[in-house]
């Protein structure tokens, strides 16, 4: 496929933020994650409707645990979602000339003056959101992001079976 291009601009910036963003949140560790604080806040609160034992007093520490709980998880929200935004800012500055290029054993991708060739059997999973398609790395936590309005749908069903292909 002959390259193509397209610059960042603040709003695609943000849209693809949230692409990376729910991708970091659904994956399997944050799942885990999400499960265990709603556990807590369920156990906590139904800690909160069992009467204390006559004569004891527990400070009030576990009227503090809901809401607690609920902070952290919009406290992970938050830093997921400026984590995510921060990655592709350094990556695709506003006002950046990004483009894409399939190539048979290998992506070339440019942002500005950096280029990168990397070869299919790097990635080990591919999302694609409504403004990003997400290349996992293989062995890593990381993903590489490319502007889903690069990438027409026969391209992505072309990354797909390149990335799943041994």
């Amino acid at each position: 496929m002959p390259p193509r291009s397209l610059t960042i601009d603040e709003r695609l910036l943000r849209r693809m933020a949230r692409d990376a963003a729910i991708y970091s949140l659904t994956r399997p560790a944050a799942i885990v994650m999400w499960v265990a604080l709603a556990a807590g806040l369920v156990l906590s609160i139904l800690n909160l409707s069992v009467p204390n034992a006559a004569g004891t007093e527990d400070g009030g520490f576990a009227a503090w645990m809901p809401p607690l709980i609920v902070a952290l998880a919009i406290g992970a929200t938050v830093m997921t979602i400026s984590s995510a935004r921060n990655a592709l800012r350094r990556a695709m500055p506003p006002q950046t000339l990004v483009w894409v290029s399939l190539e048979d054993d290998v992506l070339r991708v440019g942002s500005g003056d950096r280029r990168s060739v990397i070869a299919y059997d790097t990635f080990q999973g591919i999302r694609v959101g409504a403004d990003a398609v997400l290349l996992k790395v293989r062995d890593t936590s990381v993903a590489t992001a490319i502007p889903r309005a690069l990438l027409s749908d026969d391209d992505v069903a072309t990354l797909r079976s390149k990335v799943a292909s041994p």
